[in-house]
């Protein structure tokens, strides 16, 4: 029954095949003012008419604290999370917080579990306990905190972390 079905078929299409025929260049030629548009939408006005060159866009930048002319793509950074930490804040609150601590490219660690991670511990909980909630809610005032940490932690970790991420903050 399959290959009766199958023939019924193949017949369909001659008849019908002059008609798909006849589409197809209608089919080619609206692909091509599709592709056209994208062109046009993507990279067309990017020249813009007043002539003026294009900012040039890059993901390479020196990153500060590491090795001098240490350049590294953004994309390509490595990081230590360290275990979620609870820390008392003022009014009987606490602070439940897990920061990554972004690495250096020019570092080696052979396995995360080798990064003694002990002092930039201690500096997470002497810079954020005892702050209020109505600091650390605020982000003008999470962002000052978060810089400290930064700074402190970048200092003990010399051209080896350079920065810190928040991935968890949770206050109650």
């Amino acid at each position: 029954m399959a290959k009766k079905k199958k023939e019924t078929e193949g017949e369909g299409e001659g008849e019908e095949g002059g008609g798909k025929k006849k589409r197809s260049p209608l089919i080619i030629v609206g692909l091509c003012v599709v592709l056209a548009g994208v062109g046009y939408m993507l990279g067309g006005r990017s020249a813009g008419a007043s002539g003026e060159a294009a900012a040039p866009t890059t993901t390479i930048k020196q990153l500060e604290g590491c090795k001098e002319g240490t350049d590294a793509n953004i994309a390509e950074h490595r990081a230590i999370d360290l275990p979620a930490m609870n820390i008392n804040l003022t009014g009987g609150h606490f602070l439940r917080v897990t920061v990554s601590l972004a690495i250096c490219p020019d570092v080696v660690i052979e396995k995360p579990e080798s990064f003694v991670s002990a002092p930039a511990k201690d500096l997470i909980v002497t810079t954020l306990s005892g702050n209020s909630m109505e600091v650390l809610g605020d982000p003008a005032g999470r962002e000052k905190v978060k810089e400290l940490l930064t700074e402190r932690i970048a200092a003990v970790y010399p051209e080896e972390v350079y920065e810190i991420y928040f991935l968890e903050f949770v206050m109650k």
